[in-house]
């Protein structure tokens, strides 16, 4: 059997609009006031009271100037006037400093509404604390202020560019980098900025920084200044995206040709400092002069042979000019020595590797120029010293020092032994090739060999030194 629902109640009669505007202005958090033409104070809820202080009691009957301070009073009730003069449904918003009961100060903003009940004028307003959206602004303003400075007067050449309202912002060292002025600027085509070689170079790099979704590090890259000449920057990128969609790019350029040159003044500077200590190191071992430099030539000879980058070659030269500073702890007698080494003078010897990273451990270089000079006698099987370390933990570096000293040593005059043959040279590599010594350093280093190509390098050096010589007897 289907229940029967019960009948509807009568709806509740709802509350009048006056007694929803009342509990409204009664539970407001904002001060609600109102005035009469003479500007005093007929009504006051209890926001008012929090806000400024004073009961209702208090205040009913007084001007509403005495919320306001002294400082700004006869400006503020100028203002307050000529909103009371109004006609009906009229508004206006007044800012003032005001002044709570206690003497306290704040900022407030008083909304303005002229109104008629039962035929007399009635000014209400709704004042609200705005100290701290002041303050707000004004940190606002003065970051915008610094930002603003700091991109005018940046020593870095700074654009940003607003895609969707074409608006380009550029700053002095932009203009001064591109030799011409911002007006010009936002006039040229990319194509009449950059290269056509850099262009295909260009495009990529930005393809990935937004298929990566973040800013790629850096593009070095040339661009045409405006009278023609090309110039070597370095380029910061960074895309704005708003729901998916490109809207602004930033980016910072700076002229990096200056730098490129004092970067190769100092490593000019660094070789020049090497070749000295290897000079040092040298005048304690006479039998060996030029050992360390004809070292480092065969090193780098062999880098480019291989096809390794341009700094790794320069790092190869830097650690064959240093790879025997450890020498410099063993007695000239016992470098000097004519004859067979005893075991206690071979252990001497030996331990240059560990003095030579000792004295290179503490250098600020940005390669392992210590490790070098430690491990430039271990071999892939293990037999090597100090340690006996095995090829898989020896770097290519290393494996290319230890080939080149071993060619260089066998190829000289010592007190104990005179030069090897070239036969007997080649008979060491070839035998330990893969697994005393790296099978591609072997590999670069047979043909040089075989060809001459090595001779030919010893016989400038040769030249070199003995035109020295002449030079200083």
């Amino acid at each position: 059997m289907k229940e029967t629902e019960p009948p509807h109640k009568e709806l509740e009669a709802p509350p009048r609009t006056g007694e929803i505007y009342r509990a409204l202005v009664a539970s407001s958090w904002d001060a609600i006031l109102g005035v009469n033409r003479k500007g005093t104070i007929i009504f006051w809820n209890k926001g008012a009271e929090q806000i400024f202080g004073y009961s209702t009691d208090e205040i009913l009957g007084q001007p509403v100037t005495k919320l306001m301070s002294e400082k700004h009073r006869e400006d503020h009730t100028k203002e307050l006037r000529a909103c009371l003069s109004g006609n009906c449904g009229e508004t206006g918003i007044i800012e003032f400093e005001a002044l709570r009961k206690d003497g306290s100060t704040f900022l407030v903003e008083l909304s303005l509404s002229i109104e008629q009940q039962n035929g007399k004028f009635v000014g209400l307003a709704i004042g609200r604390d705005i100290t701290e959206r002041k303050q707000m602004e004004q940190a606002l303003m003065e970051s915008a202020e610094r930002y603003c400075n700091l991109f005018a007067n940046s020593l870095e050449a700074v654009l940003s560019a607003d895609i969707e309202d074409d608006i380009l912002v550029g700053n002095k060292a932009l203009e001064k980098l591109r030799g011409c002025c911002l007006e010009e600027l936002t006039e040229m085509h990319p194509t009449n900025i950059l290269p056509p070689e850099g262009r295909e170079y260009i495009s990529k790099h930005v393809e990935k920084m937004l298929s990566a979704d973040e800013p790629i590090s850096s593009i070095v890259h040339e661009i045409f200044r405006k009278d023609g000449k090309r110039i070597l920057i370095e380029q910061y990128l960074n895309f704005i995206k708003r729901k998916g969609t490109i809207v602004e790019f930033q980016g910072s350029y700076r002229d990096i040709a200056e730098r490129n040159k004092t970067a190769e003044q100092l490593k000019s500077s660094l070789i020049n400092l090497a070749k000295i200590v290897s000079r040092v190191i040298e005048s304690c071992d006479p039998y060996t002069a030029g050992h360390q430099q004809r070292v480092a030539e065969l090193a780098r000879l062999v880098g480019e042979n291989i096809g390794l980058a341009e700094d790794m070659v320069e790092r190869l030269y830097l650690d064959g000019l240093l790879h025997d500073i450890g020498k410099i702890s063993i007695p000239t007698s016992i470098l000097t020595k004519p004859g067979e080494l005893s075991e206690e003078e071979w252990a001497l010897i030996r331990a240059h590797t560990k003095q030579g990273y000792n004295i290179l451990k503490d250098a600020n270089l940005p390669w392992p120029v210590a490790d070098v000079a430690l491990q430039h006698h271990e071999r892939l099987d293990g037999s090597g010293y100090p340690d006996g370390i095995t090829g898989d933990k020896l770097s290519l570096e290393v494996s290319i020092l230890a080939v080149c000293d071993v060619v260089e040593a066998m190829s000289s005059h010592r007190p104990y032994r005179p030069a090897r043959t070239t036969t007997d040279i080649l008979k060491e590599l070839k035998g330990g090739r893969g697994t005393k010594y790296d099978a591609s350093v072997i590999d670069v280093m047979l043909p040089m060999i075989e060809s001459g190509e090595f001779k030919s390098m010893w016989n400038r050096r040769n030249s070199m030194s003995t035109a020295t010589e002449c030079l200083y007897p």
